[in-house]
């Protein structure tokens, strides 16, 4: 963290703006136990293909129960004016308005699947502003240096987890809609983990820009005081990052789709070897096939795309007296984002002449993936399976040739 990061803060915030602030944040819990809720109610839609009625049904429900706490939100238009609140950076004074016309609710429409289009090309996408220097010095402030305890980035980093696990969420349950809830988890825990958040902090700079205590920094020998700790300081930056997303949004509820979007594409690149994977796992598709509209020409096409490379790989080069087999391979090893055990599974064929011939190899958190990654990893060698697939239909060709002999001879015997 940059020394500007414990320098000390004159608090001249008015008792209206942390009053104010201190409301919007009271009423937002209701937000976070509806979207609870919510999140668990999409559930029973996780294989669902695409929106329907019923889940439109349960959206527009529960918009019904957060209006009014919403409503509670909206400031009086005549009302007093805030007074002025230093804006960071600056150090100037600036004109700032808290008033907002109700917590911003994520539109599924904004929510939706990720596509190789979401993964930036180079760097971080640009990071969105706070549109208001109320919430900005808010966000940014510890609180034992701010003049009200709910004018710091505490509160905000409470209501910010809650956007960004809502919209990790969102995110991972329509792109990956045939993944176990348990690898979801996984995928949304790589997303949201501290250490993940933290390095966005530092990357964006927003360290910089905060305003926390002296024990908070490296420590240093030449200094006798009582440092924070290496995981008190990283929970601190991770946190920022956190009260940072939560002060774009209600600052300018017209940002949240902007802060979507942002958001979107920042967790694209963090799964980009996913979204990839997912893309190329449908049948009679490419990556290169996507059309930038959300769809695939297979999928215009009506291809069928559900079925597992497993049972993709059985159907293409097994017959009767052919087998597939899956075993573990190579030495144990763990998954360099969660740090879990990690399986590594290759799958022989045994047939068409080949003795225990690998196909290919795959990795995953189970084991049950991993032998679907290896499926689909034997699939790509299309050179190879398009061998076996040619003496599969010479086998059955043959085999329906002679058991059609033992018939003509009978009808000719009998003429």
């Amino acid at each position: 963290m940059s020394k500007r990061l414990f320098a000390n803060v004159e608090s001249n915030s008015s008792s209206q703006n942390a009053t104010s602030v201190s409301q919007i944040l009271k009423h937002a819990e209701d937000l976070l136990k509806t979207a609870k809720v919510l999140n668990e109610e999409l559930q029973q839609f996780r294989d669902a293909p695409s929106i329907n009625d019923a889940m439109i049904s349960v959206l527009k429900r529960h918009n019904k129960e957060i209006l009014p706490t919403a409503r509670q939100l909206a400031q009086d238009e005549d009302g007093p004016r805030p007074s002025k609140a230093r804006k960071l950076g600056d150090g100037e004074d600036s004109r700032a308005s808290l008033k907002v016309e109700a917590v911003p609710i994520p539109n599924p429409v904004s929510l939706t699947r990720w596509t190789p289009d979401n993964i930036p090309s180079s760097g971080l996408p640009p990071l969105p502003p706070i549109r208001n220097p109320a919430f900005e010095q808010a966000a940014l402030t510890h609180s034992g240096l701010a003049a009200d305890p709910n004018m710091s980035y505490e509160r905000l980093e409470w209501i910010g987890d809650a956007y960004i696990y809502l919209m990790s969420t969102a995110f991972i349950f329509q792109t990956f809609p045939k993944l176990s809830v348990g690898r979801c988890a996984q995928l949304r825990e790589r997303l949201v983990r501290n250490e993940n958040l933290l390095n966005y902090t530092l990357k964006y700079g927003i360290d910089t820009r905060a305003v926390f205590p002296p024990e908070f920094g490296a420590p240093t020998k030449s200094e006798s005081r009582q440092w924070a700790s290496e995981a008190a300081r990283k929970k601190a930056l991770g946190d920022l990052f956190e009260s940072y997303v939560a002060a774009a949004i209600l600052a300018d509820p017209g940002n949240l789709e902007r802060i979507s979007s942002w958001m979107k594409s920042l967790w694209g690149a963090e799964l980009a070897d996913e979204i990839r994977a997912e893309f190329r796992s449908k049948p009679g598709s490419k990556e290169g096939d996507y059309n930038g509209k959300g769809d695939t020409d297979s999928e215009k096409k009506g291809v069928k795309q559900d079925l597992p490379p497993k049972v993709l790989l059985n159907t293409a080069i097994v017959v009767n007296g052919v087998k597939l087999s899956y075993n573990d391979v190579g030495e144990p090893k763990r998954d360099k984002h969660l740090g879990l055990p990690l399986h590594t599974v290759g799958v022989f064929l045994n047939g068409w002449g080949e003795t225990n011939l690998q196909l290919g190899v795959g990795s995953a958190l189970s084991k049950k993936e991993a032998g679907n990654n290896a499926a689909r990893a034997a699939l790509e060698n299309k050179k190879l399976i398009e061998s076996f697939r040619r003496k599969k239909q010479e086998y059955l060709t043959a085999r329906a040739t002679s058991s059609a002999e033992p018939d003509r001879q009978e009808y000719d015997n009998w003429s």
